[in-house]
């Protein structure tokens, strides 16, 4: 048998939460791609960096009244290391809020280019690395916070550089 590679959808946000809606929200392309790359931050901060042979992107879905964007997870069995069912377990269950992955809901600011979308994303990821930082004993309140800091700061190397200086 050929094992191929496949696609998981993901949703376009944490599946508890209101999400950019196509034909009701105002700049909706925009929002959603900020929407989306969040989404995927959010579940890197839960479940650290996918293992090889998982890739987290952004999915153009067409639809009657436009296109919408959704996380996918695309999957090469082949490089499967014996990690990715876990892993895949995980990212199929998702997440339920925002604040559970240590990110404040996304407002819907003016995302007039990919250089608002950018730097509305790293100030988003910014934001959840001071939110779950260490205290200043180094303990961390609660204890999930050091799992979320430490795959966000793994992930995000640059911009943990600049979030707590």
């Amino acid at each position: 048998m050929n094992q191929q590679t496949y696609t998981i959808d993901l949703g376009g946000a944490p599946w508890g939460e209101d999400c950019a809606q196509i034909g009701h929200t105002p700049n909706f392309a925009n929002v959603n791609r900020a929407e989306v790359a969040l989404y995927r931050a959010a579940l890197i901060a839960l479940l650290g960096e996918p293992p090889e042979g998982i890739e987290l992107r952004s999915c153009a879905n067409r639809h009657d009244f436009g296109t919408y964007r959704t996380l996918e997870a695309l999957v090469d069995p082949v490089r499967d290391d014996g990690s990715h069912a876990a892993y895949i377990e995980q990212l199929e269950t998702g997440i339920e809020r925002w604040f559970h992955a240590g990110f404040a809901p996304p407002s819907a600011p003016q995302l007039e280019n990919a250089t608002a979308i950018a730097k509305f994303c790293t100030d988003a990821i910014r934001g959840a690395i001071n939110t779950t930082r260490p205290l200043p004993a180094g303990d961390f309140f609660p204890a999930e916070f050091q799992t979320l800091n430490g795959n966000l700061r793994a992930a995000f190397p640059d911009i943990a550089a600049t979030a707590l200086a």
